[in-house]
């Protein structure tokens, strides 16, 4: 099988060529940075190209990752779709939703895939909640909350915190509601004085009449990233790092004395076990199986159109203060 062209090797795109080269699929790298790229590519011991027009025609990968900063993202990927390749493009898919729409609509033109990087999306703590909810486990969720906040990372420039982790759980929102986002209210802002915001909480509206809230930040000095799910039987707290998921239910007790205060009820927590993985490892995976079926990628063009979508308008809604709908 040809293998994998990783173009952009920053941070990220150093893991996709990393993952890559693990699973035996790294066919090249490329980036405009020829010093980072000659030490990517003799760090994992294949071509490095700095001009991707070159390293397509020399290589023909059977897929090309886009890793390269979101303001590139329509340059490269639109190239790579030209030349009738499928294409991972890293999250968000692109900085505005017209390119986002354009390259969607290239790729099912070509007959290509287009797939997003929402790594979180790939977390087995996500596909086993998502079985959960599907199978009526938990019962339907009410409410969704979650928390991604960190230290700032100096890597990121060309955007805010809403672009950069939010839109993680926009999606992964989205994805375990089952329901389409129609509004966005966002409150936030630059705490550290930046360009972008570094800090923000977002309410989502979904059609079936639920919310979920999300809270991102560069402020927090500690790293966490978790999902609450209220659900009509369950109260379900995910981890995203530990790879972790504990449910709670309760059992209402009927006391000997009616006026009995507080109520006695009896609270069950457990775990359910978890498989730990690599989520950028089943991402790669899952964009190369994708490409060999035929099938949808986990997360396709569309579900990232989506995503960017809700997050443009939380970035409108900031600005505004007013609760922004959606089409």
């Amino acid at each position: 099988m040809s293998g994998l062209l990783v173009v952009g090797v920053g941070a990220m795109g150093w893991n996709h060529a990393r993952v890559c080269s693990e699973i035996g699929l790294l066919k090249g790298v490329c980036d405009r940075d020829e010093a980072a790229m000659e030490d990517v590519a003799k760090r994992f011991g294949v071509p490095g190209f700095s001009d991707l027009d070159e390293a397509i025609e020399e290589l023909r990968p059977l897929g090309v990752i886009v890793a390269t900063p979101t303001f590139t993202h329509f340059e490269m990927a639109s190239k790579v779709i030209g030349a009738g390749i499928s294409v991972l493009v890293e999250k968000p898919l692109t900085d505005d939703v017209s390119t986002a729409e354009s390259l969607v609509r290239m790729a099912g033109e070509r007959g290509v895939t287009l797939a997003v990087g929402h790594i979180e999306r790939h977390n087995p703590v996500i596909t086993e909640a998502k079985k959960k909810l599907e199978s009526g486990e938990w019962g339907e969720v009410v409410t969704i909350s979650t928390r991604r906040v960190s230290n700032f990372p100096g890597r990121i420039r060309d955007v805010g915190v809403i672009l950069d982790l939010g839109i993680h759980d926009i999606d992964n929102a989205t994805y375990l509601m089952g329901s389409n986002p129609i509004s966005v209210f966002a409150t936030g802002g630059s705490h550290n004085d930046i360009e972008h915001e570094d800090h923000a909480t977002l309410m989502m509206g979904f059609e079936n009449g639920n919310t979920a809230v999300i809270e991102v930040n560069w402020i927090t000095p500690m790293k966490v990233r978790t999902v609450s799910l209220t659900c009509e039987h369950s109260f379900v707290e995910l981890d995203y790092m530990k790879q972790d998921i504990s449910i709670s239910s309760s059992v209402f007790a009927e006391p000997e004395n009616p006026n009995q205060f507080p109520a006695n009820i009896e609270i069950e927590r457990r775990s359910i076990p978890v498989k730990q993985e690599e989520p950028l490892k089943l991402e790669i995976q899952d964009f190369v199986e994708s490409i060999g079926d035929g099938g949808e990628p986990l997360v396709d063009g569309r579900q990232g159109l989506i995503a960017l979508k809700v997050a443009i308008a939380a970035l409108e809604s900031l600005k505004s203060g007013k609760v922004i709908g959606l089409e």
